[in-house]
């Protein structure tokens, strides 16, 4: 009996310590538990500060930007319509040269085809001189006139008209002896010598040569390019909604690449044909000034008409070129617009009114009814 109570005492002894052991780290547990808990968020506003700035319209004189390639307005393709070796030009056939009106650009050897002319104009001469006789004695008021014709006849001159026949009779005999025919092949061929010899249209430069003295030339073959220096006239390219806002005789600002050199011209045809690809017409200005060289690329500020109660602003806040967003009530709304002119950065626009809050920037997500708070742009 004393030997087991002590083993008794000692399990009665370890149960109370586990008991005491567990309601410990049920009490820990707690503590770290409640000492775990993320304390509660106060509540975010989800609305969006924006920028507005007050609608201003006003009455504005806008310029359609545009460029293009300096053309010269007189230029003329030299093109050959006979054949034969280069002889001769006043000046040297080479591209930058001047010429002065009417002076000889090319002269191909024709000496073979006048030997030819003179011929029949040697051949005709016999003819009139064989119906003298008739004249006198048949048409005696007639013979004097063509006398004197004959007497002044020369094989290397241009052949002179031929005199007025004043009877029917007389135009009968004359036509009935193949003088007429004659005279006009003569005067054809003689159009055709001329061709032999190119003269400068008008004072100008060679811009381009393709022939050099001395080689042999074709019919058809071009010989060069002469222009005019002292006009210019530039294509630039208008949108069709431009198109209604530009007039000709207008003035025309115009600048080099880099804007060190100005000039003004004057708008002077517009083609209101739409291109198929650019789907733009082209306009033409006309030029003249000192440094103007053919090919050059110039920009171009045409002034249009005036446009009434228009508002300018960015092109970052047109919403498909139709919309733009305004502040009413604290809610973004989605107005629409008329795109009157497309500037650089900068579109001018009717459809507002004067006041009106205009969202002033870009908006993530933005979306009409959005509930903003606006924030005035001079604040």
């Amino acid at each position: 009996m004393t030997d087991r109570h002590p083993r008794l005492r000692q399990r009665i002894i370890s149960s109370v310590i586990g008991i005491l052991l567990l309601a410990f780290a049920s009490y820990y547990s707690g503590i770290l538990k409640v000492g775990k808990e993320k304390p509660q968020k106060k509540a975010i506003s989800n609305i969006t500060n924006v920028v507005y700035a007050p609608v201003s319209l006003s009455e504005s004189t806008v310029e359609i930007q545009s460029n293009g390639t300096l053309m010269a307005k007189n230029t003329v393709q030299l093109v050959s319509r006979t054949q034969g070796l280069f002889e001769k030009s006043d000046k040297p056939f080479r591209a930058g040269v001047y010429f002065k009106k009417d002076e000889v650009l090319v002269s191909i050897d024709n000496q073979e085809y006048l030997a030819n002319l003179r011929a029949s104009k040697a051949a005709l001469l016999q003819s009139l001189t064989s119906i003298l006789g008739n004249l006198k004695f048949d048409y005696p008021e007639a013979f004097d006139k063509w006398n004197a014709y004959i007497n002044g006849f020369d094989v290397n001159r241009t052949l002179k008209e031929l005199p007025q026949t004043t009877s029917e009779r007389e135009k009968a005999f004359i036509n009935s002896q193949n003088i007429i025919t004659q005279y006009y092949d003569i005067k054809a061929d003689e159009v055709q010598n001329s061709y032999y010899t190119i003269r400068a249209p008008f004072s100008g430069i060679l811009t381009e040569n393709n022939v050099d003295k001395g080689a042999m030339i074709n019919a058809g073959q071009t010989l060069g390019t002469f222009i005019d220096p002292s006009v210019y006239e530039l294509e630039v390219k208008i949108s069709p909604l431009e198109l209604e806002r530009i007039k000709v005789g207008k003035s025309v600002k115009l600048t080099n690449g880099d804007q060190s050199k100005s000039w003004t011209g004057k708008l002077t045809r517009i083609n209101n044909v739409i291109d198929a690809q650019s789907q733009s017409a082209l306009a033409i200005v006309e030029l003249r000034g000192k440094d103007l060289r053919e090919g050059m690329f110039l920009n171009a500020d045409i002034t249009t008409t005036k446009l009434k109660n228009v508002a300018e602003i960015s092109r970052n806040l047109l919403i498909d070129d139709k919309f733009v967003f305004i502040v009413k009530d604290s809610l973004l709304r989605k107005q629409a617009i008329d795109v009157m002119h497309v500037a650089d950065k900068t579109v001018f626009v009717k459809g507002l009114e004067q006041g009106m809050w205009l969202l002033n920037n870009s908006v993530s997500g933005a979306y009409d009814g959005m509930k903003v708070n606006p924030l005035n742009v001079s604040e």
